[in-house]
């Protein structure tokens, strides 16, 4: 007869960190990670993009990956549009130390006020805003600190704010180069954040930023079934890591591509998913995976679960890999990364993952802003291109046949159709579920639409801050001293209720 076991399927959200001794400042706290053994990949957060077509398009790749966060290309897009990915991203890719040069900022006028600066800053994420009159005169900058805002009323002039340019009466100023000095921004950029660049008159030019990191690191997910051999000779050297997308990694093909994967890319980190078992993260790891990504039937848009009956809770597929891994890393010296896929909502939940993961994988987080590639939609629903109207975002599930439409289709099919498609791209898009005719394929995702959120920078950066508070209150100073001194502890439905505003009538949040 079947097993059952004694384990208790839990979700992230049921758990809570518990606090200890603060060692530093939460701003002083790092989120830094970075991907593959040899340190390939470096990270500013520990943040991969879900492998979802309605997620990841050209502005994603360039934004997310801009920003400091992994991009994961779907396989299940036709090849167009994974090529216009990589071209985008490759164009936006700036190594360490390249000068970056900005001639269109967003900027304020002097007569701004201060609310209406923060609005823009909060909208754009641009957290060094110049100060720019009518004729194009550079007065200063506003430079926004979200934990000192000034002390001011909010309809007081952002010229009274701001930080002037460095002169005779403002030798706290901010410093500037011109245009004849050029030759001076590397050396000028290493004392200081930016470079602003004015003419004999002050007229604005330019900004310069010095670059700290590598940016725009992209993954793709290959075929398994079919021409996963021709995926790699084409993706391969265009990316940064390559890795096995599937609901259920656990069949033998993917150990056959795993090993042919290594062998022609071994300094190219390679990622298996999903499995939701410690055994199956030793068998990748002992195989050669380089990271693991775990997580099945708990993704926002998923009914792997709930129709076919596989899945885990996602906190418990956490605490076991990472059990798995850290055995691993024990008994063999090899770190093989642990990746948690799915089941993440909120900011609490990424931190609960982040107490296991080395890195967590996002669709629904990345589904809610402007760069995303589903469509954005108005209150009534309709497709609009006008932010201000701008409610949800279009989202679907790789197992929906939506997603089918767009891996046959393309991403623009609604502008019109391409008939010119081949049976092997046709039935590509079903192989994530392994089902290998479309006309048979069960639907094990739905269609739908998620709150619109804004900008991608200033969410990531606010939702960061509440991490980095929360580890700093856990005793820890970044994320591996995160995952070891880390205690979770199991909260009733009462004290998750009570975690809540309740008993008041909220008029803003």
């Amino acid at each position: 007869m079947a097993t059952v076991t004694d384990t208790v399927s839990r979700s992230l959200r049921e758990f809570l960190i518990l606090t200890d001794t603060i060692r530093c400042r939460p701003d002083e706290v790092s989120l830094e990670t970075s991907l593959g053994e040899q340190k390939a990949i470096k990270l500013q957060y520990p943040y991969m993009t879900a492998r979802m077509q309605s997620v990841v398009g050209p502005q994603m790749a360039c934004t997310a990956g801009r920003n400091g966060i992994l991009t994961c290309v779907p396989q299940s897009l036709r090849d167009e549009d994974k090529q216009q990915i990589l071209d985008a991203n490759k164009a936006a890719r700036l190594k360490t130390g390249d000068v970056q040069y900005v001639e269109r900022p967003e900027r304020v006028a002097p007569e701004d006020t201060l609310d209406h600066v923060i609005k823009r800053v909060r909208l754009t994420g641009h957290s060094v805003v110049p100060v720019i009159d009518h004729l194009y005169k550079l007065h200063g900058f506003y430079i926004h600190d979200p934990d000192n805002v000034p002390s001011v009323p909010a309809t007081t002039p952002i010229k009274h704010v701001m930080t002037p340019l460095q002169s005779n009466d403002h030798q706290e100023g901010i410093p500037y180069l011109l245009c004849s000095q050029q030759d001076r921004v590397n050396e000028f950029l290493r004392d200081h954040r930016v470079a602003p660049i004015v003419d004999d008159d002050f007229v604005f030019q330019k900004l310069a930023f010095l670059q700290k990191f590598g940016t725009n690191f992209i993954g793709m997910a290959l075929r398994t079934r079919n021409r996963w051999q021709e995926d790699l000779e084409r993706w391969g050297p265009q990316v940064d890591t390559l890795m096995i997308d599937s609901s259920n990694a656990c069949f033998e093909d993917a150990f056959k591509v795993l090993k042919e994967a290594k062998a022609r890319f071994p300094d190219k980190p390679f990622g298996i998913g999903n499995i939701i078992q410690g055994r199956h993260f030793k068998e990748f790891a002992q195989a050669g995976a380089d990271y693991i990504i775990g997580g099945m039937g708990v993704g926002s848009i998923c009914q792997t679960g709930s129709k076919r009956g596989n899945g885990r809770g996602q906190f418990t597929v956490a605490y076991e890999l990472a059990r798995a891994r850290d055995e691993y890393r024990k008994d063999s010296g090899r770190l093989v990364q642990l990746v948690i896929d799915g089941g993440i909502q909120d900011v609490k939940d990424m931190t609960v993952a982040l107490a296991f993961a080395d890195v967590i994988m996002m669709g629904s987080y990345f589904n809610k802003f402007w760069e995303a590639a589903g469509e954005k939609l108005d209150a009534k629903g309709k497709p609009t291109s006008n932010e201000h109207l701008m409610t949800h975002v279009e989202t679907w599930g790789e197992g929906h046949p939506h997603a089918r439409l767009v891996g046959i289709l393309g991403r623009d099919y609604r502008k019109g159709s391409d008939n010119n498609v081949s049976q092997e791209d046709k039935e590509g898009a079903a192989e994530r579920y392994h089902q290998m005719v479309l006309a048979n394929a069960t639907v094990e995702g739905v269609l739908g639409k998620t709150d619109y959120r804004g900008h991608l920078k200033p969410n990531v950066e606010a939702d960061a801050r509440y991490i980095r508070v929360t580890i700093a209150n856990s005793g820890a100073t970044n994320l591996a001293e995160f995952r070891e001194r880390a205690v979770l502890e199991l909260a009733s439905a009462e004290t998750l209720r009570d975690m809540y505003p309740h008993h008041v009538h909220i008029d803003k949040e």
